[in-house]
């Protein structure tokens, strides 16, 4: 048996706050300026510009970009895209942990023989790094972010992607996530059974007529249902 999970509102419990002044003035001394309002607007824009150029609205855009596009501009190596956008994501963030029992859980499924792999709308140019500062990187047999790959949940081509990259078939898998309308729907369309637990960071989706194939209401609930699944 193999096990896909979202991240953020599923294993770690995380907030942003991408509105406060310190984020921007912060971005702004990183950048050799002193208008924080004015890259607020410039990251802004480009993130637009992004986003219209998209085929279709589940197309991922790599964010690392929108930074690289920023120093560009400056006559600034590109090269320290990456370290921007650390600065960024850490300036930005308020709170980032992991729920109860998630170390416990993913560990014991790998003890009992499941494939445990991370499958997540998400900017890699963040995630990657927060999964270490978590501790939870080495526990996964393969992770694949929605802006390496292109797309994004719900499409059914981040699910087919995850499979071919990974080795594994989806009628073997189980996907466990926190959102109705990215997790729970994009998995069973791709035909995957799924799990899913409400969170603060759940959306909010009336009249989405979709069922998971198992609702839990806390992750010491989820512990013990997945790996009762593990030993069937």
């Amino acid at each position: 048996m193999n096990f896909l999970f979202d991240l953020y509102g599923t294993l770690a419990d995380i907030h942003t706050d991408e509105k406060k002044k310190e984020l921007w003035d912060g971005c702004a001394s990183l950048l050799g300026e002193s208008d924080g309002e004015s890259i607020r607007e410039e990251y802004h824009s480009l993130c637009k510009g992004a986003e219209d150029a998209k085929e279709h609205r589940f197309v991922e855009f790599d964010l690392l970009s929108v930074f690289e596009k920023m120093l560009e501009a400056r006559g600034l190596p590109i090269e320290k895209a990456p370290e921007l956008a650390r600065s960024f994501r850490i300036l930005s963030r308020e709170k980032l942990k992991l729920f109860p029992c998630v170390p416990d859980m993913l560990t014991e499924l790998k003890k009992r023989g499941a494939g445990v792999y991370l499958v997540s709308n998400a900017q890699a140019c963040f995630t990657e790094d927060e999964l270490y500062e978590l501790g939870i990187a080495v526990c996964f047999d393969g992770i694949l972010i929605s802006s390496d790959a292109g797309v994004k949940k719900p499409h059914r081509e981040i699910f087919d992607i995850a499979a071919q990259r990974f080795g594994i078939e989806l009628k073997d898998c189980i996907y466990v996530g926190n959102d109705l309308h990215d997790d729970i729907l994009g998995a069973s369309g791709a035909g995957l059974e799924t799990v899913y637990i409400e969170t603060e960071q759940s959306g909010k989706y009336p009249g989405l007529d979709v069922i998971p194939t198992y609702a839990v209401k806390d992750h010491e609930e989820m512990k013990h249902l997945l790996l009762s699944l593990a030993e069937e």
